[in-house]
């Protein structure tokens, strides 16, 4: 709870503190490492000495350049929906968090439903994306997605994929690649990891056929969709605000009083989440890490906390959610809500 490792590095990643000199050095040497190995693997892939496995199934990729919480799961939600209108769609994440391997192909959900009752188990993403994707939407998680997509193909007859946070997986070809870019947080310090947030080189946008700038409440909008115009790519933005807010024990929608209310979450950009929060509540703000596996004692000591502030009320993500469905569900005198946002797409001339 509170200040983590990874919070650390997300400091200095989004230049919000600098490291000391050693730590700078460090962080150098091993960013000279790091983007060593993702050039040569980019150069080798780019002479096709590294071969792309090729599906006759239409491959659609929607990742980002840096590491987590740029809002790609209610854009993966979106498309899926929308092709799935005429389609055969099989969304397939790789299953980051989750308790079962992703070794070999896990279905989270096919035409009959959810396979899994909560996010603990098979990850919190591929949860939340098929508790809200159509009936006729198939969703798998597996590490290798060269097996994900041929059994979406055996077993289901898809002929649409969508590789949910693919785009530094080369070893798939894809048919469009959309890059979805945080508009507040951008590239960071321009770093690539560890010493910044950036999984690729800025120049690897190349490979990208269109941007989706997300909205998450930036002030200075304008001047970011100024920024992204500059990569000479097709360009969509999506405007993320809060939908409602409701209660997970009951699923009612909550009416808002500007009570105080403990907000946490384990999601890649924190703050973002707060900032919503604290429209309606009066917040005392408490950061998991990314992904972070929930326990009882995790929620024991958030209702500690809760009573040394005579508090009652916690607000939290839908991401969130998915992980702490069971550990909430029997609680009593606490209110567990939930923030919902909505995502509103449109083209930018």
């Amino acid at each position: 709870m509170g200040k983590n490792f990874k919070t650390d590095f997300q400091e200095i990643h989004y230049s919000r503190k600098n490291p000391n000199f050693f730590l700078k050095l460090g962080l150098s040497l091993a960013e000279f490492g790091y983007s060593t190995a993702i050039n040569v693997k980019n150069f080798l892939y780019d002479i096709k000495f590294l071969k792309e496995y090729e599906t006759k199934l239409q491959v659609i990729c929607v990742g980002n350049l840096t590491t987590g919480g740029v809002g790609k799961t209610p854009i993966v939600i979106e498309l899926a929906n929308s092709l799935s209108k005429e389609r055969k769609v099989a969304i397939i994440s790789r299953g980051y968090g989750a308790k079962i391997s992703n070794k070999n192909p896990n279905i989270i959900k096919d035409n009959k439903g959810l396979k899994f009752q909560n996010g603990l188990i098979c990850g919190d993403e591929p949860f939340q994306i098929a508790k809200k994707v159509g009936s006729e939407v198939v969703v798998i998680t597996c590490a290798n997605r060269k097996k994900a997509i041929e059994l979406a193909l055996v077993k289901y007859g898809i002929n649409t994929v969508i590789l949910d946070d693919g785009f530094s997986n080369r070893k798939v070809k894809k048919n469009k690649t959309i890059l979805v870019i945080d508009s507040k947080m951008k590239f960071g310090n321009g770093h690539l990891l560890p010493y910044g947030p950036l999984r690729e080189p800025i120049s690897q946008i190349k490979r990208a056929n269109e941007i989706i700038l997300v909205n998450k409440g930036d002030e200075d909008i304008k001047n970011a969709i100024s920024w992204a115009k500059k990569f000479n790519k097709p360009l969509k933005i999506c405007e993320m605000q809060p939908k409602r807010i409701y209660n997970s024990q009951s699923g009612a929608e909550v009416k808002l009083n500007n009570e105080k209310a403990i907000a946490f979450c384990a999601i890649g950009q924190p703050q973002q989440f707060f900032d919503f929060a604290s429209k309606f509540y009066e917040i005392t703000p408490i950061a998991f890490e990314d992904h972070h596996k929930y326990t009882k004692k995790d929620i024991n000591d958030l209702i500690k906390i809760a009573k040394e502030q005579d508090i009652k009320t916690f607000i939290t993500t839908q991401k969130d959610e998915a992980k702490l469905i069971d550990l909430i569900k029997d609680i009593k005198n606490y209110s567990f809500n939930v923030l919902e946002l909505e995502n509103k797409l449109k083209e930018i001339e």
